[in-house]
């Protein structure tokens, strides 16, 4: 009988270590961590599809393969990364929350009369003017000139990123939110810190 009680035992225990944090993880986290959260994650989504337009208009018009490369790569890791958070703001949150293009987005302001951004309803949080300053003058620029500049912005672009995915980890300390939110966002910070480092140097290739 005590060897029973004993097998039984260590099958709750095994039970509370495995299945106490799975049911953990998909509860949403409550006041200003959860809602920073949620800004991270909405906030974030609309920025990674500002770099996917940007990165489908480089592939349009860049001459160099090496920053073609870079457009096409970052097109696939943040539209992964967009799914992500999608599935995270679901499971968490309960909020479908899914960014818009930019050319959809001018396209949707363009027939409402231009109406200020703020004021419609159900439109996603980008800033419609930060987008178009992020894409400004590329039309004018072709050759080594678009891609020079192109990659300019970008690296703005990511500057931005690394300094949202930092904010996140200051109002959301480890144990007080998701830890694979945290994850993703050391993720932003390693990956388009090398990036922007990458397109230093191309930009240097390409303006000698």
């Amino acid at each position: 009988m005590k060897k029973q009680y004993l097998v039984f035992l260590v099958i709750a225990l095994v039970l509370t270590v495995f299945l106490v944090p799975t049911a953990f993880a998909d509860d949403p986290v409550e006041g200003r961590a959860g809602r920073a959260e949620l800004r991270f994650m909405e906030g974030m989504s609309d920025h990674h599809q500002m770099a996917i337009d940007m990165a489908n208009d480089c592939l349009s018009n860049a001459t160099d393969e090496d920053l073609r490369t870079i457009c096409q790569n970052i097109i696939d890791a943040q539209s992964a990364e967009i799914a992500q958070m999608q599935e995270w703001l679901l499971n968490w949150y309960n909020v479908q929350y899914a960014p818009m293009p930019m050319m959809e987005m001018m396209e949707m302001m363009g027939g409402m009369g231009g109406m200020d951004h703020g004021g419609m309803e159900g439109m996603p949080h980008t800033d419609p003017p930060m987008m178009m300053g992020m894409m400004a003058g590329l039309n004018r620029l072709e050759g080594v000139e678009y891609d020079i500049a192109w990659a300019e912005s970008m690296i703005d672009h990511h500057d931005d990123a690394i300094h949202m995915a930092e904010r996140l980890l200051e109002r959301v300390p480890q144990g007080e939110g998701h830890d694979e939110l945290r994850s993703l966002a050391e993720q932003i910070i390693e990956d388009q810190t090398g990036e922007i480092e990458t397109l230093e140097n191309l930009i240097n290739e390409l303006s000698a």
